[in-house]
Order: C-alpha cells, then sequence, then structure tokens
C-alpha cells in the first residue's frame, strides 16, 4: 500500500480514511455527515484526491457513487485527473475519465493533464487523455508557451514524440525561448537522446529545423555541442542542411563552445565536418584557439593548431591566444604552443602595449611568469600607459609575483604616465605588504605623481587603514598637498572613513588645510557634503574648521587689519598737518630772525650815526631841550656798549678808514634810515590824527592827590614859525624815538624801569610841560614827539613780548585748551590802538610801572569804550586773534582725531586676541 504524499495536509478523519483505503469508516463518516464528501483540508483537496494519490481504487468508487464532484480542484487548480496522469496511474485515470472528468482542464500555470502524462515511461495515460482530447487540444500550452511534445522531448521520451507527432502534435511550435522540441532533445545529455532527435528528424527533416535559432541565436547544434553529446553532434551533422558554423547572438560557433569547454573529440570533429576554409571569430575578434588557450585545454589546442587554417591571430584588443593563456595561467597551453609554434612572438603587444608577461603579472601566477621570463620576454616592457608587469602586480598585491619580476632584472623606481611609481598603485590596491616591499627597495614614500597626489593620498582614498600606517611610519608626510591643495585627511573625509581619519590625526595631519580650488573647501567641508556624522563629529571634537567658519575669522583679522591701516593712514595725514604747522612755525622763526637781523642792522646803523650832522643838529638843539636831549643820547650810547658789541667789528674793520670817510658814510646811512624812518611816523600820525577823540578819566576815588579833571587833546595852536619849529624838533625826535625802540628790543639793562611821562598842559597855557615822576631821566626837557616815540617804542615791546608767550603756549603739546584772558585782550587793543596818548591836566603827575596803581589803570583800561579804538587797529585784533583761534582748533582736532584712533586700535588689537584665544 502506497503511503501518503508527503506535505500533504490531513486535515480531517475523511481524509485520512481516504488516503489509507479505509472504506468502512470513509462511508461510516459520510454517511453521518453528507457535508464530508467534498470537504476541502488547507491544501483545497478533496477525499477523492486523495483516494487518486493513495491510489485507492475502492475509496475512490465509493466516493463518486456518493455525489463526489469529479473536477474540484484544489488551491493550484488541479483535479484528480491532474493528479493520476500525475502518478501515472491509468485505472484512475480511466476511472476518472469514465466519470466525465475534463481533460482540458489547465491548472494555475496553464498545464493540463497531457503535459503531466509525459514524465512517465509509460504511454497507456498519455494514450488515453489522446483518446478523450479534442484534436485541436493536443498542442495546448502552458505559461512558457511549452507543448506536450517540448516536455517529451525534454524528458527525453522518445515513444511519447512518435504517439504525439502520430495524433498531430506540431514539431515546430517555439516556447517563451524560442526553442522547439528539437532543442531540448539536442540539449539533452543522455547518449540515447539521438533516438528523440531522430525521431523528431524523421517528422520533419528539413534544414530549418535543424538550424532552428532560439532567441539567443543558439542552434540545436550549439546545444548539442554545450552539452558535450557527441552523438547527437554526429547525428545533426550528418544532415546535408545542417550548418556547421552557425553564429549565436555573440557570433560563437560550435566550435567555440567546444574549445570553451575543452570537448576535443567534438571540436576534431567539427573540424572535419566544416565545409569553410577559415576558421570565423566572434564578436570580440576571438577564435576557438583564443578559448582553448584560456580554458587550458592543451590537447583542444594541440588539435586546433594542427588543422591548418587554425593560426594564432589577434582578436579585437590585439590579445593573441598565447596571451589569453598566460592570463589564465594555462602553464601546459603555453608550453603546447611554444612547443607547436615556432613562429611564435613572446613579447607580442596589444593594442594597449601589453604583453603576455603583463598579462601573467596582473593574474598573479608565479609559474606562468618564469615560463615567460625562461623563453626571453622583456621584464620592463611598458604598454601605453608606461607600465611595466612590476606596476600590475603592485597593484594586484601579488607579492611572489614582484620577488620574481625583481629577482628577473625589474626596476622599481619607474614612473608611469601619470607620474605614479609602484607604491603609488600598491597603495591604491591597499596592498600593505606590497608598500612594505616596495620601501625596503628604497622607494620614496612621499613620491608625488604629476597631480601632486602622494602614495598615502592614494591609500587614503581607499580608506586601506594598513597601508596608511605602513607608510607613515616609513616617515610618509600626511600634510603633502596635491595641485589641487587637497590632503590625504580631505579624501578621507569625503569616503567618511572614520579610522583614517583618527590615524591621519593621530600622526599629526593639519585638520583646517585648505584646497586651493574656488571653493577653498577643508576636510570638514568634504565630510559635511558627505553626511558623515561620526567623521564631523570627531573633525569637531579635534579642532577641525569650516571653509565659512576660516572666512569668518579672516574677514576679522582682515577688517582688524585695514582698521588699522584707517589709523595709520589718519595718523599719517594728521602727521603731515602738524609737519606743515611745524614748517609754517619754522617759516615764521625764519621771517622773525631775519626782520631781527634787520634791526640790528639798523641798529648798528644807529650807533654808528650818533655823531650827526652838524647844521642839522644845531637848528634842533636851538629848543631849550636841546642839552637834555643830547645828555640823553650820550648817555644812551655809553650804557649800550656792552650791548652793541656784534658793532664792534665793523668798527674794527673800519679802523682804518679816516675818520672823515667814517663819519660821512655813517652820516649817509643815518640820513637814509631816518628819512625811512621819518616817512613811517608821518604816515601812522597822520592816520592817529584823524582818529584822536576826546577822553574823560576819573581817577579812583582811593587816589586823593589826583582830581578829577577834563582830560583833553588838543591840536597843536602856534605862529608859523612856532610850527616850523614843532615840526624841525619833531622829525628829530621821532628818529631819537626810533633809537630808542631799537635800544627798548636790545636785551634789558639792570637798571631801574624808566618812568610813564604824561604830558599835562594848562588851562592858560599851549605849550607843554614834562615832568618826572621816577628814573634818572628828565623827560620834561623832551619834546612831545620824544615822548610819543618812547611810548611807541614801548607799546612795541608788550606786544611783542605777548605774541611771544602766545606762541609758547601754542607749542606746548598738552596745551589743548589755551584760555585767554579778557583783560589780556583788552590791554592789547589798549596798547595796540593807542600809541601815544597825551593827558591834559591842571597838574603834573605820573604813574610808576612798579606802583600799585597799575591795576587801577588796568581797570580804567578795561572801562574803555571799544567803539573809540581806531577802526584799523581793531581789524588787525579781530584777524590775529581769528588767525589763533583758527590754528588752535586745528591743534585740537589732530589731537583728538589721534587720540580716536589710537583707543580704537587698541580695542581692535583686545577683541583679535580674545577671538583668537
Amino acid at each position: 500500500m502506497n503511503s501518503p504524499p508527503q506535505g500533504s495536509s490531513l486535515a480531517s478523519p475523511v481524509h485520512a480514511a481516504a488516503v489509507t483505503g479505509d472504506k468502512s469508516t470513509l462511508m461510516r463518516l459520510i454517511s453521518s455527515n453528507s457535508d464530508l464528501i467534498d470537504q476541502e483540508d488547507q491544501l483545497g483537496r478533496t477525499p477523492l484526491m486523495y483516494s487518486v494519490l493513495g491510489d485507492r481504487r475502492a475509496c475512490a468508487e465509493a466516493l463518486l457513487r456518493c455525489g463526489a464532484q469529479v473536477n474540484r480542484s484544489d488551491r493550484s487548480g488541479r483535479t484528480a485527473l491532474h493528479l493520476a496522469a500525475q502518478t501515472g496511474n491509468p485505472r484512475l485515470l480511466k476511472l476518472l475519465l469514465s466519470r466525465r472528468a475534463n481533460c482540458t482542464h489547465r491548472d494555475l500555470r496553464d498545464i493540463t493533464a497531457l503535459h503531466l502524462s509525459t514524465r512517465h515511461q509509460d504511454t497507456r495515460c498519455l494514450a488515453l487523455l489522446l483518446k478523450h482530447t479534442p484534436p485541436g487540444q493536443v498542442d495546448a500550452q502552458d505559461q512558457r508557451k511549452q507543448t506536450a511534445l517540448h516536455w517529451s522531448a525534454y524528458y527525453n521520451r522518445p515513444r511519447h514524440v512518435r504517439l504525439l507527432v502520430r495524433h498531430g502534435s506540431n514539431i515546430g511550435i517555439p516556447d517563451l525561448e524560442g526553442k522547439i522540441p528539437l532543442h531540448w532533445a539536442a540539449g539533452h545529455k543522455d547518449p540515447e537522446a539521438a533516438l528523440t532527435v531522430r525521431c523528431l528528424l524523421e517528422a520533419a527533416p528539413t534544414e530549418s529545423l535543424l538550424n532552428w535559432q532560439d532567441y539567443e541565436g543558439r542552434t540545436p547544434l550549439h546545444l548539442a555541442v554545450g552539452d558535450g553529446n557527441q552523438e547527437v553532434v554526429r547525428l545533426l551533422t550528418s544532415y546535408r542542411g545542417c550548418n556547421v558554423t552557425p553564429y549565436d547572438n555573440l557570433f560563437r560557433t560550435p566550435l567555440h563552445w567546444a574549445a570553451l569547454l575543452g570537448h576535443t573529440p567534438i571540436a576534431n570533429l567539427l573540424l572535419e565536418r566544416n565545409r569553410t576554409p577559415n576558421i570565423p571569430s566572434d564578436s570580440q575578434g576571438a577564435t576557438p584557439l583564443h578559448y582553448a588557450a584560456q580554458g587550458n585545454c592543451p590537447d583542444t589546442v594541440r588539435v586546433l593548431l594542427a588543422h591548418p587554417s587554425v593560426r594564432d591571430e589577434a582578436d579585437l584588443e590585439g590579445r593573441t591566444a598565447f596571451m589569453w593563456a598566460a592570463g589564465k595561467g594555462s602553464d601546459e597551453t603555453l608550453k603546447v604552443m611554444l612547443e607547436l609554434d615556432s613562429e611564435l612572438e613572446i613579447n607580442r603587444t596589444d593594442k594597449y602595449g601589453g604583453t603576455a608577461l603583463h598579462a601573467a603579472s596582473l593574474s598573479g601566477h608565479i609559474s606562468t611568469i618564469r615560463i615567460i621570463l625562461q623563453h626571453g620576454a622583456q621584464v620592463d616592457a611598458a604598454d601605453v600607459m608606461k607600465h611595466t608587469p612590476l606596476f600590475r602586480a603592485c597593484e594586484m598585491g601579488h607579492r611572489e609575483v614582484i620577488y620574481t619580476l625583481v629577482e628577473g632584472g625589474a626596476k622599481v623606481h619607474l614612473v608611469d604616465k601619470d607620474g605614479r611609481s609602484p607604491l603609488h598603485w600598491a597603495a591604491l590596491g591597499g596592498n600593505a605588504n606590497v608598500c612594505q616591499i616596495l620601501i625596503e627597495n628604497n622607494i620614496n614614500p612621499n613620491a608625488q605623481d604629476y597631480e601632486g597626489r602622494t602614495p598615502l593620498q592614494c591609500a587614503a582614498y581607499g580608506g586601506y587603514i594598513g597601508c596608511m600606517e605602513v607608510l607613515m611610519e616609513n616617515k610618509a608626510d600626511p600634510n603633502i598637498q596635491d595641485k589641487n591643495g587637497r590632503t590625504a585627511l580631505h579624501w578621507s573625509c569625503n569616503n567618511g572613513y572614520l579610522d583614517a581619519v583618527k590615524l591621519l590625526l593621530h600622526y599629526n595631519a593639519f585638520p583646517n588645510q585648505m584646497e586651493s580650488t574656488e571653493e577653498r573647501y577643508t576636510p570638514l567641508d568634504y565630510a559635511l557634503l558627505g553626511g558623515h556624522q561620526e567623521v564631523i563629529q570627531f573633525m569637531l571634537e579635534h579642532g577641525a574648521l569650516s571653509i565659512a567658519a576660516i572666512q569668518d575669522i579672516a574677514a576679522s583679522k582682515i577688517q582688524a587689519v585695514y582698521k588699522g591701516h584707517k589709523v595709520r593712514k589718519a595718523f599719517r595725514e594728521r602727521k603731515n598737518l602738524l609737519m606743515k604747522h611745524e614748517q609754517l612755525r619754522k617759516d615764521a622763526a625764519a621771517k622773525k630772525r631775519e626782520s631781527v637781523s634787520k634791526r640790528k642792522i639798523r641798529r648798528d646803523v644807529c650807533e654808528a650815526s650818533n655823531s650827526f650832522s652838524p647844521s642839522r643838529i644845531s637848528h634842533v638843539m636851538s629848543s631849550p631841550t636841546e642839552q637834555s636831549e643830547k645828555e640823553y643820547y650820550e648817555e644812551g650810547q655809553n650804557n649800550n656798549k656792552g650791548q652793541c658789541k656784534r658793532s664792534s667789528r665793523h668798527r674794527k674793520e673800519n679802523c682804518c678808514t679816516p675818520i672823515n670817510e667814517v663819519n660821512s658814510q655813517s652820516q649817509k646811512n643815518y640820513n637814509r634810515m631816518a628819512h625811512k624812518e621819518i616817512k613811517e611816523y608821518s604816515q601812522f600820525s597822520s592816520k592817529a590824527e584823524s582818529n584822536k577823540r576826546q577822553f574823560v578819566q576819573e581817577n579812583d576815588a582811593s587816589e586823593k592827590d589826583i582830581s578829577k579833571e577834563q582830560i583833553v587833546e588838543k591840536p597843536f595852536k602856534g605862529s608859523k614859525t612856532d610850527r616850523n619849529k614843532k615840526s624841525d624838533l619833531e622829525t628829530v625826535t621821532q628818529i631819537m624815538a626810533s633809537c630808542s625802540i631799537r635800544e627798548s628790543r636790545l636785551p634789558k639793562r639792570n637798571k631801574e624801569p624808566d618812568s610813564i611821562v604824561i604830558q599835562v598842559t594848562s588851562n592858560g597855557g599851549n605849550s607843554p610841560k614834562h615832568k618826572e615822576i621816577s628814573g634818572r631821566r628828565h623827560p620834561e626837557r623832551r619834546s612831545s614827539s620824544a615822548i610819543a616815540g618812547q611810548q611807541k617804542a614801548t607799546e612795541r615791546q608788550a606786544t611783542y613780548e605777548e605774541e611771544r608767550a602766545s606762541r609758547k603756549s601754542k607749542q606746548r603739546t598738552s596745551s589743548l585748551h589755551y584760555k585767554h584772558s579778557k583783560e589780556a585782550d583788552i590791554e592789547r587793543t589798549g596798547v595796540n590802538c593807542s600809541p601815544t596818548i597825551h593827558i591834559n591836566t591842571g597838574r603834573k603827575s605820573a604813574i610808576s610801572r612798579n606802583s600799585s596803581r597799575v591795576g587801577n589803570s588796568l581797570a580804567q583800561w578795561q572801562q574803555l569804550d571799544i567803539e573809540r579804538i581806531p577802526l584799523e587797529a581793531r581789524l588787525q585784533l579781530v584777524e590775529r586773534e581769528k588767525a589763533r583761534k583758527h590754528l588752535f582748533q586745528r591743534k585740537n582736532q589732530a589731537a583728538v582725531l589721534i587720540q580716536r584712533a589710537w583707543r580704537k586700535h587698541r580695542r581692535m588689537s583686545d577683541s583679535t586676541v580674545r577671538n583668537i584665544n
């Protein structure tokens, strides 16, 4: 009794009774519950299907009598008839067909019972189904478009093939792969498949069937050669219409297949039955000899080389069969080819300049390399990239091959077309051992190619930790940049190799190196672009910066430098201004020295002309004061001897000159200078005379000895003769006053200050009287012109001293705020505007310069009305004050700008230091 099929699910007792053949139990269960007749298990199978699977005919008949559905299908779409055909049970198949089972029913894959009946050697099931199958349903196709004939050819059922062909099955229907039943029959490895092929060819021995190509271009002969079925090949090639050299889609013939698979008898058979003189090549230009050499089939190679039409020709890449054999390490094939082909060129190059030694070195076949080297191969032959076999071995990491090539004389210091050494290629391949071997052979670990890349950068690009460690242990510099400014750290961060990044930073790689391209990316920027979070975090922890952060820092530094530049520029401008001011000061000092020298010359002339012309002096000295004037000038001459030593040289030089000549020359100089002084004084007197006003001055209440009198300045009145005398007297007095002015500008002598002379005019007299308040001289003997000259000299001396003090105060660098007193302005105004003041009073009075009454005089000058000052003097005062204030403002602005620029520079320097820290 057959056991139930494996994988079945016995869901209920009724299914168990049906499969085991327990008819009594089955009937008892059905009688108790009629719904159990077609009860389905988990796979959708009924008790009838289990009876068929268990070959329980009695149970099947009982179920059919009780009303079981014969065409009911399970979850896969198969009925009890499918299961009977599948198991090859003709009795149950006949029972089901008698109960009108549908023989054309298809399951979910469109398989009918006719397809399933071809799986067994017994043809009775197929015959029963063919009797009940309509004529048009014999070639029913499943989902793969295969008929029952395809199934019969595939399972190598020659009797099924004859039966189906007899019932009208079509032998030329292709399936989804384009194969007809002949393809499936020819592709069977069983030698008896030739019988099935013969049955199919007997049905229709046409040339189209023999050379039918599937959708890959393969004929039945290709499949027969591929399976190595020599009988089928012999049978197919025996037909005259069979093409022995058909091409598939890759332009491979059956001979290519035989050479590749090493089917030497089939290759010999195909060569014998080849009707063409030439051996065809495939789409790559490879001949069957290439495939035989690649597959290390020395017998096939021997057979092929024995044929007169076979030659070791190159393929489309220029590679010969010898190169193919060297690349695959086919030592026996190489020996056969070297033995049989005497014209073989061992150093023949392909399209790219590679030799058989290149191919063997790339594959790492040491024995093959030794065979080739023994037959005179060039060990340093270079291809178009200037790669020697050593380059290929280093790239692939074949240590033994490297040793073999070095022993054979290979040079390790060569570079290829890109400037890369074998160490570069070893690093690109990540071969740490090869790198160590090459470094031991004195290859520079920091060698750069034409792009500036080092072996360390090549290893970092691939993330080869071992290779990188070997290189850096041998003093490879991790901070070398290529032409684009990239370092090894750039490549590791770009590809996200965290271990490589850690190793590079451990060997002091600079984390903020910028590339030299327009973007100026740093390693951190590459990590950010790649989104490698772990690398980003690690780089940030070790002080890495992006290009944006570096640009921010650089911008702040540039701004600081630019601001410093602006400060220095402003300082230079202010310095130029100060230098210009200093130059102006020097020019003013030079003018001053020039004027001083001119005054000295005039003083010397005045001293030299103390003895005037007697004719001019006699007229002047006719007044009562001429004797006193003469004594005054003699006394001044004696007092000035100590201060006029500079004129002694002039006297010594003229000591040899006669006295008359000296006096004559001195008289001429004096007359010229006196005429100039008289002219200047007359102009000034005419202006002052037009601006005279009437003043009223009251003495201080504390001054009891001075009574309130009206002070009136009146023009000179008298006769014409008196006026002429006064004019002559004023002329001499002006000359004397000019001399006194020069004397006042000399260094002061240790003597008591001269007294202030006030002209007092009585109410009844016209001629003024003079009275000396203090001092040794008697001004009352002097004329009013002499008094005016003395006062003018005194005022000029005071103005000169004030201007000198003002310049000294302005030259001080610390005097940023110079305060000018109102009192000094008023006093200067009074001095400049009133060179001569004649006070007419009833009694004689004088005010000493050193007395306590100077304050009262100052108060009186302060009470003076500004409108009474001459207009020209006021304008001069205003212009002088404007010039002084303008110069002060420029100095102040320059000082403020310099201080402000210095403070900004200090702040920016401090902030820059803080940012860097």
